[in-house]
């Protein structure tokens, strides 16, 4: 049964990852307004984790519940794979087709070039996190925690039939997050804490899946404990979640609540949790436009970076108006996003479809002959 109101908590965290980026990467970060768009980057990829969270145990759910551990999984893998791959392999050539343009040749035939490439063709470019995206496309490295996640998430419904165990990793991902508090990992990484790129080291390092789990977990308690509708009207669904959204925005925009990733986490937790609870069920006419992102959200964040990279490289506010750079943006962004979508992404799933149902008719034959 597909869930109506995803696709609008997708269109949400997409859009609240967009508007951050632009300001970021256009140089837009000493505009007044950007301590509150800073919060949009908080807040969307960790409502993606947790949609992800809920999205795939309950795939795994309904896929090894329903044909067994063995098929199920292969199922469950084929739907992620076809979901996944095609589109970030076609975005991924083009980023490395601009990259060789733009990287200096002493680096585009170094070993640690090639090391990146081939991190980010098998999704383990979260362990060079700090030349994710060959400098074009940071958007990589969520994806390559999400790429962890789809392996996890079998392994605990599998493997963990009590609740308490998945208390337990909740409670370990938050201590993982006190220990960068407390500096526990400055020797395992090698940390020093005198130098400019200390704090960034450390927040790249409470975004790896050990910092990241307790937003994955709380999609799997979601989907366990609530998955009824709350009893509230739809009218009040929307006021609190204007409300928490306003909330969240101005209290990281007052108060400093970066300074403790255990907490700062804890609060948008909160935040997005609650969110999604809200709306998941939701579907409201109104927000036919958000849904609509939140279709083509996948596209839309793999090619938002390097569209924004380009426009940077080129200058573009030099030209053209804040207003007209944001219009141009949003109209290239959506015209090869939706490309990617329908000609790309579906194919993907049309060609999963086609090679289910000759695998299918093989069995059927074999069966015919015994």
């Amino acid at each position: 049964m597909r869930l109506e109101g995803i696709d609008l908590l997708r269109g949400m965290a997409v859009s609240a990852v967009i508007i951050y980026h632009f300001f970021v990467i256009l140089g837009l970060i000493n505009s007044p307004i950007f301590p509150y768009i800073h919060s949009f980057g908080l807040f969307g990829v960790s409502l993606f984790f947790v949609i992800s969270g809920y999205l795939i145990y309950r795939s795994v759910d309904y896929s090894i519940s329903s044909r067994g551990i063995k098929i199920g999984l292969k199922n469950y893998m084929s739907h992620r794979l076809f979901r996944i791959l095609p589109a970030y392999y076609f975005n991924f050539a083009i980023v490395f087709i601009m990259a060789t343009f733009i990287i200096a040749s002493d680096y585009l035939y170094s070993f640690s070039f090639f090391k990146q490439v081939l991190s980010h063709l098998t999704f383990f470019s979260y362990f060079i996190y700090k030349d994710a995206g060959l400098g074009i496309n940071g958007a990589y490295w969520t994806l390559s925690i999400e790429m962890l996640w789809y392996m996890v998430a079998p392994l605990l419904f599998i493997y963990i039939k009590k609740d308490r165990y998945l208390v337990l990793l909740f409670i370990m991902s938050l201590l993982y997050l006190l220990g960068l508090d407390l500096s526990f990992y400055d020797i395992i990484f090698d940390l020093k804490k005198n130098t400019s790129h200390y704090i960034l080291e450390l927040f790249y390092l409470s975004f790896q899946l050990p910092g990241q789990l307790i937003y994955f977990l709380a999609g799997i308690f979601i989907y366990k404990y609530l998955y009824k509708q709350i009893s509230i009207s739809a009218t009040s669904k929307y006021i609190y979640s204007i409300f928490i959204i306003v909330l969240f925005i101005y209290i990281t925009s007052q108060y400093n609540i970066n300074k403790s990733f255990l907490v700062n986490n804890l609060f948008i937790l909160f935040t997005v949790a609650t969110l999604f609870i809200l709306l998941y069920h939701s579907k409201p006419k109104w927000m036919r436009t958000l849904e609509w992102i939140g279709k083509i959200s996948y596209s839309l964040y793999l090619w938002h970076m390097p569209i924004l990279f380009v426009m940077n490289k080129s200058h573009i506010l030099e030209y053209l108006s804040l207003f007209e750079a944001a219009v141009f943006f949003l109209i290239l962004l959506f015209s090869i996003s939706t490309m990617s979508y329908y000609f790309i992404e579906e194919g993907g799933f049309n060609l999963r479809k086609k090679l289910e149902e000759k695998i299918k008719k093989r069995a059927t034959a074999c069966e015919g002959k015994l």
